[in-house]
């Protein structure tokens, strides 16, 4: 391969570098986290601000070494004398007045995180309804056993809704538990609790854990010690309602016993 075509091929390889690519998922990035930002004024739990700074600032970097890359590619073609004054291959004509990409959606992670905790598949149907009747229709859905509603629900709500929604389950669930002990709920009751409430969570969120639902159960019965400390806002969103209905189901059960 001689100079030239060596440098042809550097070129195109400095401009196929994802730039414009970062800058998107940038963009998308700060799009979630004002929304998160926004939840979390009218939510205690754990919504995953934390989580989503780290990952802007992973993009940061990975923003300067690309630059870097690209810098050094320059250098070495001013090296070997093949710099901005050799041709490289043509390019691919323009595709004339191409369209443009459609923009990124800034609640597609919500949706995939809900598709993959309910173990089902389907686009968003964005829904603008209030925390209270999100709730309500979770519980209903809850209630009824009908899984796919309930994640349909969950998913449509997107997180700017869907994150407030442990705020309205976690006192139902406290107080739900301490009409089941007979008592006030405490950090030992935990895993009790979790094996009964288990087979009715996990039929509306099959990817629900052992560990996920004690968890959340912590964190409605112990005030807030047992918060999720991945952040998976999602997950915690899920498991509201999906308990309150396991523990009256428990609690009816054993009144008719």
């Amino acid at each position: 391969m001689d100079v030239a075509a060596l440098a042809g091929r550097l070129k195109a390889l400095a401009a196929d570098l994802p730039a414009p690519a970062l800058d998107t998922a940038d963009q998308c990035f700060e799009a979630a986290q004002a929304e998160l930002k926004e939840a979390s004024r009218d939510s205690n739990a754990e919504i995953g601000l934390h989580r989503l700074g780290a990952a802007r600032e992973r993009l940061d970097s990975a923003r300067i070494r690309l630059g870097e890359a690209a810098t050094a590619i320059d250098d070495y073609l001013d090296g070997i004398g093949a710099g901005a004054g050799t041709a490289a291959p043509a390019a691919p004509a323009p595709r004339g007045n191409a369209p443009e990409p459609p923009p990124v959606d800034p609640r597609q992670w919500w949706t995939d995180r809900v598709n993959e905790l309910c173990d089902r598949t389907g686009a968003a149907d964005p829904q603008q309804v209030p925390p209270t009747r999100l709730f309500n229709d979770l519980l209903k859905a809850a209630g009824d056993g009908n899984a796919e509603a309930y994640c349909k629900r969950l998913r449509d709500a997107g997180p700017q809704t869907g994150v407030k929604v442990p705020g309205l389950a976690w006192p139902l669930v406290r107080s739900l538990a301490a009409e089941h002990l007979g008592r006030t709920p405490t950090a030992r009751d935990v895993p009790a609790l979790r094996d009964k409430c288990a087979d009715k969570v996990r039929s509306l969120v099959p990817k629900a854990e052992p560990d996920h639902i004690g968890a959340a159960l912590a964190s409605a019965c112990t005030l807030g010690q047992g918060n999720d400390a991945e952040g998976d806002a999602a997950r915690t969103a899920a498991m509201g309602p999906a308990l309150v209905a396991a523990l009256h189901r428990l609690s009816k059960s054993e009144r008719k016993a």
